[in-house]
């Protein structure tokens, strides 16, 4: 076991782990859907505002001027930053001596230093460079031509570095926000005051609250650095989509073919309201070889909630036959507006296995392995709005059962995992594709009130899945209450059975608690991954079936979704996999076919303007019977004992394993908080 490593100030080394770790973001690792108008929310282009006025000379940060200490933590930035990111440079009161003399002339002198097209470090580093604070603090000003220089796009940010108010007049600069917020509702400003006074800090704070961003404050080097990082990465950072490029047809006639897989849709509108028929689907068609289970899922992404519990969004899967009877396997999941904050909307099923029933249209023996899948989303949150739809077909192949360690059929407990009192600074992660790997000790970080992170643990055949999770110090805005919300999902996107230990009832949809300073959290994985589970175990265990990576999805839920929940809530989040590794198949998730007739799954999605579109279970493996299991011992509650042998390593569904995790130094933020 590697040591803990305790929270520590940014070093040399870290830098050197974060440079590997942001290699793995190159964008040929992970092709991404990139529509006309529309952003698949990989990254949102940002512009840095630094505050270049005379006051940034002042030598009072450990004997170093203030602008020395910000050109240091800029240049820390600028190498950390993803390669796909588009990231700006703006300053003010950078003036020649001549414009610096005059209050007029300086109050005009915003200058963009480096374009937000693409990533530029070369150039970002050299401008921060030559940065000379001399000139006045023109910050209305800079707030509107920062907001005219970056593009539209579905997301957008500015992130602004200042050390005093505005000292230009003109309209307050929290009234030019207010009135960029309306104009441009994508976009948001983080603010920090650095060495800034009450005056200044309640100014920064006001812009920052009337576009939904967040503000923080810094007295020294160490504080600017790490609060740079952290709007930064939260200003750049959106959803990180996952699959290859496809486009689904209008009808089942026409459906495209899906090999498996993973896929990146676009679901053009919702409707109304939920089944009103009025919503978008898209259609795939699947070609299934005998003895195949087909296990698909569909993840939607749609904006944060508002608050709205009347407001409801649907995602819909639904299977068919080539002429068009119903197959009867598929799932509809449903969410009000107000609980979006809990994450992305996903519906997964897993079809029979082909040709082993005699009385099933689609997967009976006479069956010729054609099934027509549809995506349907409707409601209304976000209605015009194009949003994308990861899809994963995951084709599992017939294998011997024989020799496999039997079916869990009981809750299994294990002893929880301590809770950790400090970790390594992190970065969560917004989506499954990004999701941050387990790292060999506590991982420390912040989560703002109607946020959704991602973990990623990888898990072998015997184990069983460990979470503990301890918040800090925080304020809790009067009269708003906070739930604490854990919930595990499969290799497949599968809800996951978590008990609370000792209890041995397990909860498919996760657990929560209220959340309040020092609230703790510790969660375990109901049963050991058993490949016989799926068809065999307890109700607990089915969806625990496959080695591979098990997801964490951590939230804070607030009972209400205005400004005041913009706060930070920071915690440390401890993961394992415990147990003895067992015997398992190693599966592709390509099956057994070579060729499904999908050479060309389709192209890239293209978003339009919201217009309406016009044009289970399986049988027995024949494995012989599996050994039934005895209820656990109270010896046996410590661990599930069974030989070792090479995991299974999943192909195709496995895009959080090539995007580790961008460790930058701190949280990441709101995805898409409205």
């Amino acid at each position: 076991m590697i040591p803990r490593t305790a929270a520590r100030p940014l070093s040399l080394a870290l830098l050197a782990t974060l440079l590997v770790s942001l290699a793995v973001l190159a964008p040929a690792v992970l092709p991404q859907a990139r529509a006309e108008g529309y952003n698949t929310g990989r990254t949102a282009p940002s512009m840095l505002v630094v505050d270049g006025s005379g006051s940034m000379r002042a030598d009072d940060v450990g004997g170093r001027s203030r602008m020395d200490v910000a050109k240091e933590a800029l240049s820390t930035l600028v190498p950390m930053l993803p390669e796909d990111a588009s990231v700006g440079l703006m300053t003010y009161g950078n003036s020649d001596p001549a414009t610096a003399a005059s209050q007029e002339a300086g109050c005009q002198d915003v200058k963009t230093l480096v374009k937000p097209e693409g990533l530029d470090r070369q150039a970002l580093l050299g401008a921060i460079e030559g940065v000379q604070p001399s000139g006045y603090t023109p910050i209305g000003l800079s707030l509107t031509k920062a907001a005219a220089e970056l593009p539209e796009a579905e997301m957008r940010s500015i992130v602004l570095v200042s050390d005093g108010i505005d000292e230009c007049g003109g309209p307050p600069p929290c009234e030019v926000a207010a009135d960029l917020a309306q104009k441009h509702p994508e976009m948001r400003i983080h603010t920090i005051g650095f060495k800034a006074e009450q005056d200044a800090r309640d100014e920064l704070a006001c812009i920052a609250e009337a576009t939904g961003g967040t503000f923080a404050d810094a007295t020294d080097a160490e504080t600017l650095r790490d609060e740079l990082l952290v709007k930064m990465t939260r200003a750049i950072q959106g959803y990180a989509t996952q699959g290859q490029p496809i486009t689904g047809r209008t009808s089942p006639e026409t459906a495209v073919d899906l090999a498996p897989g993973s896929f990146l849709d676009v679901l053009e509108h919702g409707s109304a309201a939920i089944d009103d028929g009025e919503g978008f689907s898209r259609f795939y068609r699947l070609q299934l070889a005998e003895g195949e289970i087909a296990h698909l899922t569909a993840t939607m992404v749609l904006p944060g909630g508002g608050g709205d519990a009347s407001s409801l969004a649907q995602l819909r899967l639904a299977t068919s036959s080539a002429d068009g009877v119903d197959c009867r396997i598929g799932e509809v999941q449903a969410r009000a507006e107000a609980d979006l904050g809990q994450g992305p909307i996903t519906a997964a099923v897993a079809t029979p296995r082909l040709g082993e029933t005699a009385n099933l249209t689609c997967f009976g023996q006479d069956a010729d392995g054609t099934v027509i899948l549809e995506v349907e989303r409707t409601g209304d949150p976000a209605l015009e709005e194009a949003v994308p739809v990861e899809l994963q077909f995951f084709a599992e192949e017939k294998v011997a059962l024989d020799g496999l360690p039997p079916a869990a059929k009981y809750v299994r407990p294990q002893e929880p995992l301590a809770v950790a009192t400090d970790g390594e600074q992190v970065q969560p992660a917004f989506s499954f594709a990004s999701a941050v790997q387990d790292l060999d000790g506590p991982m420390r970080g912040t989560i703002i009130p109607g946020e959704v992170q991602f973990f990623r643990i990888p898990a072998q055949y015997g184990q069983q899945v460990r979470a503990a999770i301890a918040l800090g110090e925080f304020e809790v805005p009067p009269g708003m209450g906070l739930t604490l919300q854990a919930r595990m999902y499969s290799p497949l996107r599968d809800d996951v059975y978590l008990v609370v230990p000792p209890s041995a009832s397990g909860e498919a949809t996760g657990v929560s608690t209220k959340a309040a300073p020092k609230t703790t959290l510790q969660v375990n994985q109901a049963s050991p991954i058993q490949f016989r589970n799926r068809e065999d175990g307890g109700t607990e265990a089915r969806t625990s079936f496959l080695a591979g990576d098990y997801y964490l999805q951590l939230a804070v839920v607030p009972s209400d979704y205005s400004a005041q929940r913009l706060f930070e809530v920071p915690y440390v989040l401890d993961l394992d996999a415990v147990g003895e590794p067992a015997e398992g198949p190693e599966l592709s998730g390509q099956g057994a076919v070579v060729d499904r007739s999908a050479a060309d799954p389709g192209a890239a999605p293209q978003a339009s303007d919201g217009g309406r579109a016009s044009d289970g279970g399986g049988a027995s493996d024949g494995g012989g019977a599996p050994e039934l299991e005895d209820p656990p011992t109270e010896d046996e509650r410590s661990g599930f004992s069974v030989p070792p042998v090479v995991w299974a390593v999943l192909g195709g569904l496995g895009g959080g394993v090539l995007l580790a995790a961008i460790v930058i130094g701190a949280v990441v933020l709101v995805r898409r908080g409205r």
